[in-house]
């Protein structure tokens, strides 16, 4: 049977979870984790990985066996969590630190000895860009990107192969991959329909610091009907950019529609993401014709005029429009 469109977009994407059904032996920091699931837990939540706890606990323990060592250790810092969990085998080590309010994160895998492993980082600090690089020397590679959701669409095949295995070390059971190929789908479909419904939010957002009382009011009450499609438009705005009344007015609708222990959906996050044209131009560089076609669409409404790329040139005209296309859009 022949696979097209949308559905080949999950299908590659929801490949990589049947590469991890043959999981092997559980680790000590998933066996424990899921033990203490009631009181830690990680998640993604706007497109940061996190650590969520709902009592202080404290722990240290390890494991030692002929093939490997693990420690994992859980300690209250004035009321902070900070988790360390470090593996050694004879063919790798891995390490992982988490501080702050659980939106520092640090995670990487190294080879030991003769290994062929390749080395691979992700890094993740507060008000910045996460990163991920691969290899090391000469031929190391480093990504950014403001989210993981983003760096999953921009850099598909690093991460598939690198980073999700990476992830899936702090929790077996995400289904990381699950969401992305969502994201990719829900982006696709009525992509159109997203733009006017950011638009529109915009406006909401813009009549919120409107001077008369009355406008303001009815700007909250349709954020507010809008529900959990418009929370992750809201999270993702710039608040320095906000004057007082719209930022108390912003942060008074995600308390009241926002649920924080719950990790982003794939609709959520296609709201956020439907006006990033840094993820149209990864989404232009498809193998389906559809969704190049889409993407240039989006594009070329994202930047108001014609974007200069033909989804069905040749592939060496193709990637190099798309070049251009990079340069214009991340000038200054």
């Amino acid at each position: 049977m022949r696979i097209t469109g949308t559905r080949a977009i999950a299908a590659v994407l929801l490949g990589l979870l049947a590469a991890g059904e043959a999981r092997a032996q559980e680790s000590l920091l998933s066996k424990t984790m899921r033990s203490q699931s009631r009181y830690l837990r990680f998640a993604v939540v706007d497109g940061r990985v996190r650590l969520q706890w709902t009592r202080l606990v404290q722990m240290n323990s390890s494991s030692s066996s002929d093939s490997m060592k693990e420690s994992f250790r859980v300690r209250n810092q004035n009321g902070r969590l900070h988790l360390t969990y470090e593996r050694t085998a004879k063919d790798e080590s891995l390490k992982v630190s988490v501080s702050g309010d659980g939106d520092a994160v640090s995670i990487s895998r190294a080879p030991r000895g003769q290994s062929a492993i390749v080395p691979v980082e992700y890094r993740q600090d507060p008000r910045e860009k996460i990163t991920f690089s691969v290899g090391d020397g000469d031929r190391k590679q480093t990504f950014s990107a403001d989210g993981l959701w983003q760096l999953l669409i921009i850099r598909r095949k690093e991460c598939e192969e690198h980073l999700l295995p990476l992830l899936e070390v702090l929790r077996p059971d995400w289904e990381i991959a699950e969401t992305a190929a969502g994201i990719e789908v829900k982006l696709l479909h009525g992509a159109s329909e997203k733009i006017a419904k950011r638009r529109r939010w915009d406006s909401l957002v813009e009549q919120l610091g409107d001077e008369r009382f009355a406008k303001r009011e009815a700007a909250d009450r349709a954020l507010r009907a809008d529900g959990s499609a418009a929370i992750g438009y809201l999270r993702q705005l710039d608040f320095d950019r906000l004057d007082a009344e719209q930022q108390f007015r912003i942060r008074r609708i995600l308390e009241a529609l926002d649920e924080e222990d719950k990790d982003d959906s794939a609709e959520e996050v296609a709201e956020r993401l439907a006006g990033d044209s840094a993820v149209w131009l990864a989404l232009l560089a498809r193998p389906e014709p559809e969704s190049r076609k889409t993407a240039a669409r989006q594009l070329t409404l994202l930047l108001g005029g014609p974007i200069d790329v033909d989804p069905a040139a040749d592939p060496d005209t193709q990637k190099q429009q798309r070049e251009q296309l990079r340069a214009r859009i991340l000038q200054p």
